[in-house]
This record gives C-alpha cells, structure tokens and sequence, in this order.
C-alpha cells in the first residue's frame, strides 16, 4: 500500500489465524526484530481533542519510549479516536527524525474504506486516506509502517480483530529475547498498555 511518498506494509488474514504464524510472517517476511517492549495503545474510536499539554506529553512520551526500547506500537489503525493521536505523533517525530518507528495498526477488514484499493497479491497499490463523510466505513491512519486487517466475512462492523489482537499481544510476551551480555536467553515481561479516554492517561 502506497501513501504519498512512504509504503506502508499490509496482511489480509482470517480473523482465527494463529499467533505464531502472525508472528513468523512479522518477524520472517517483514523482517521486524523481536521487540524488547510491545505498546498495546486502547482508547475511544470517537474522535476527541486532547488539551495541548497532554498530547504533548502523549506524543513525547510515546515516542520516547518506542526510539529508546525498539518497541513495536500496536494500534486499532484506523484514523479516529485515540488512534489519530498517535498518528500525530508520528507524523511530528517523522518531520524531525529518520528514524522510522514500528507501529502495528491491527483492524478488522470489514470497517475499512476504500478496501478495493488494497485487493492484490505482492503488489504496491495506491491507497486513498480521504474519508467519505457519508460512509459508515473509516479510512486506515497513513502513519502507520504495517497493517494486519483481520476478515471474519462482515462488512461494517468491529470485532473481528478483538481476540487476534490480544492472542498476539500475549504470544509476543511470551517470547525469550537473546541477552549478548549474557549469553544467554531469557523471558521478557515485554507488554505496556497505554489507555487514553476522556483527557486522561492510564498505563
């Protein structure tokens, strides 16, 4: 999927695929390094403004602790809500730094707009963000680096990517991470779950 000038890396699957091929294909096909820490970001899906000083301290803080960790950023995908404040984000660290963060936008196949644009095999296809204000459809937010898009048969509606999600947020947590300094392998408590609803913070 092609967003203006960056790509963007999506997978179509069946809303029952198991975690560890989930996690094969990411670190396998996509190439992604085990994160050390996995943000698991929840909120509303309505949009919402947040005061300026606590998105700024949303926004730094996010993106401090993904840069200094190589957290992976797991995320609803779509652009509303909670999640548009991360896209936010990142598009702010993206103005200033290089460096690209890894943030999973893990949403079900049946709410997203303009789906035909993503229908091929190994392709780069052009996507369009721009929201139809009639649709009870919702665009996927550009900003992020990859999308699973979890298809259970249904049009219009969440919960498909409900249990896909949280069986692969807690296979990853379960993973053993190699310590060089130590030589050894050892599990890693790698999960922080970051809430924002109604002005307010909760970790």
């Amino acid at each position: 999927m092609q967003i203006n000038i960056s790509t963007t890396i999506y997978v179509r699957v069946s809303y029952d695929t198991k975690p560890d091929l989930l996690l094969h294909l990411m670190t396998k096909e996509w190439q992604l390094d085990l994160p050390k820490l996995l943000i698991s970001v929840h909120g509303g899906l309505q949009n919402f403004e947040l005061q300026p000083k606590l998105k700024q301290v949303f926004g730094k803080g996010l993106i401090k602790a993904a840069m200094t960790t190589g957290a992976w950023i797991f995320t609803g995908g779509v652009n509303t809500g909670v999640i548009r404040h991360v896209g936010d984000a990142l598009k702010d660290h993206a103005s200033k730094s290089r460096g690209k963060i890894c943030t999973i936008g893990i949403a079900p196949w049946g709410i997203v707009e303009n789906q035909e644009d993503l229908v091929g095999k190994d392709v780069v296809r052009p996507y369009q963000t721009m929201s139809n204000p009639m649709s009870k459809l919702t665009v996927l937010n550009s900003l992020h680096s990859h999308f699973i898009l979890a298809d259970n048969g249904t049009t219009g509606k969440y919960g498909a990517e409900v249990k896909l999600r949280r069986q692969l947020e807690k296979h990853i947590s379960l993973q053993k991470i190699n310590t060089r300094e130590w030589n050894q392998q050892c599990p890693s408590d790698r999960g922080l779950v970051l809430c924002i609803q109604n002005q307010r913070l909760c970790f």
